[in-house]
């Protein structure tokens, strides 16, 4: 447990990193660019890696820092994504639809709460 816990730490640490230099060099000018481009590219990445090495070739290693750490740390929207993609490919398009209004509406709900309960 304790090295499943070093590789995602590891492997978010740098990608919180990487989050952070994409809203440092990429500027919002009136619209949320560097959040557009690290959920785009870190969902392409999320997609990329698993169709190449899979679970097998990565190993639970391997799975856990790139996967879990880095595109993690990188971007939650790249889970979502991926499973997604795992819901859509079993043909569970009302999961896959159900899930991203879930996540999306409710965060948008949720993070408004916590707004005004902050305040």
């Amino acid at each position: 447990m304790l090295q499943s816990l070093v590789l995602v730490g590891l492997g978010g640490m740098l990608g919180s990193m990487a989050r952070y230099l994409a809203g440092y060099f990429v500027k919002s000018l009136g619209f949320p660019f560097s959040t557009l481009i690290v959920n785009l590219s870190g969902s392409l990445l999320i997609g990329w890696l698993m169709a190449k090495w899979g679970r097998e070739l990565l190993g639970e290693e391997g799975r856990l820092f790139l996967v879990v750490g880095l595109c993690g740390g990188f971007t939650t929207l790249s889970a979502l994504s991926w499973e997604n993609w795992q819901f859509l490919q079993a043909g569970k398009y009302l999961y896959c639809l159900g899930y991203s209004l879930i996540t999306v509406l409710g965060g948008l709900m949720l993070t408004a709460l916590g707004y005004y309960w902050g305040k």
